[in-house]
C-alpha cells in the first residue's frame, strides 16, 4: 500500500488542526474557509487542492476532532470490570477527559452540524462497547443482540453528556464515570442474567 505523500499529509494535518482551533475559539458556524487557511498559513488554492469546501473538510477531519471525545478504553474490558461496582480507571479517564475538552465539545454539539458529529460519535461508541461484550461474553449468551445492546448504551452515554453540557451541573469526572457504569451495568446484568451475587 503506497503511503500519502508527507507533505500532503502535513499540509492536511495544518488546515484540520486549524479548523479543530477554530471551533474551540467560535464555533463551527460563524468560520469560514478564508479563517481556515489564514490560521493554517496556506493559500486558498492549496485549500481547494484538498477539500472542496469547509463541511468536506468538516468530514474529512472527523476522526481528529472524534479522537479528543474518546469515551470507552481501548483495551477490552473483564467481566469483572463491566459488571464491577466501580467503574473501570479506563472509563473515568475518558470522562475526566471529557471535562477537559468541555470548551470544545460545547460549541460542536450546539452547531447546525451536531446531529452529524453525535451520530458519529454515538456510532463510534457503539462499536466499541459492542467489542468490548463480544471480547467478555458470547454473542449467544445474550438475551438481546449485542449490536442493539451497546446502540442502546451508546445512546444513553449522549444522553448523559448532553444533559451534562446543558444543565452544567456540579458532577465532577469521577460522577459521570460512576453513573454512566451504573445505568451500563444495570442493562448489562440483565441483558446475561447476571444476579447481583454472580455479577458482584
Amino acid at each position: 500500500m503506497t503511503k500519502p505523500d508527507r507533505r500532503v499529509q502535513r499540509t492536511r494535518e495544518l488546515i484540520q488542526q486549524a479548523l479543530i482551533a477554530l471551533i474551540r475559539e467560535r464555533g463551527y458556524d460563524p468560520i469560514t474557509v478564508q479563517d481556515i487557511v489564514d490560521r493554517a498559513n496556506v493559500g486558498r488554492t492549496t485549500f481547494y487542492l484538498h477539500y472542496t469546501s469547509k463541511d468536506d473538510l468538516f468530514l474529512h477531519c472527523h476522526d481528529a476532532i472524534l479522537g479528543q471525545f474518546q469515551l470507552s478504553p481501548h483495551t477490552h474490558l473483564a467481566k469483572a470490570a463491566l459488571v464491577g461496582p466501580e467503574p473501570p480507571e479506563a472509563m473515568t479517564r475518558a470522562f475526566q477527559h471529557l471535562v477537559e475538552a468541555r470548551a470544545l465539545l460545547t460549541p460542536i454539539l450546539q452547531g447546525k452540524d451536531s446531529l452529524i458529529i453525535l451520530r458519529r460519535i454515538r456510532d463510534r461508541s457503539a462499536e466499541e462497547i459492542a467489542a468490548h461484550l463480544r471480547n467478555a461474553y458470547g454473542e449467544a449468551e445474550s438475551r438481546i443482540p449485542l449490536d442493539l445492546l451497546a446502540s442502546y448504551l451508546a445512546g444513553a452515554q449522549i444522553a448523559l453528556i448532553q444533559w451534562w453540557l446543558e444543565k452544567r451541573p456540579p458532577h465532577s469526572a469521577e460522577q459521570l464515570a460512576q453513573s454512566f457504569h451504573r445505568l451500563q451495568r444495570a442493562a448489562i446484568r440483565d441483558a446475561f442474567g447476571l444476579g447481583e451475587l454472580e455479577a458482584g
